[in-house]
């Protein structure tokens, strides 16, 4: 995964910065910083972000698919 796609991963299944950073023990400035472009994370820092968020999704975090049920 690249650093844009972690971005939308975690936004789309609303999983923040702080859950990110508590999983990984990485500081959640240097997530904004690898979010934000500005810096270009090594290979295992990418891994790792990775696997913590699918342990964080796994764990129960859903999309919020309110808005498109219908209810009518």
């Amino acid at each position: 995964m690249t650093p844009s796609q972690l971005h939308e991963f975690r936004v789309k299944k609303k999983i923040s910065l702080t859950e990110v950073a508590a999983e990984t023990g990485l500081p959640e400035s240097y997530l904004t910083r690898i979010e934000e472009g500005q810096i270009v994370p090594s290979e295992g820092d990418l891994s790792r972000l990775a696997k913590a968020l699918h342990r964080i999704d796994a764990r129960g975090k859903e999309p919020d698919d309110s808005e498109d049920s219908d209810f009518g």
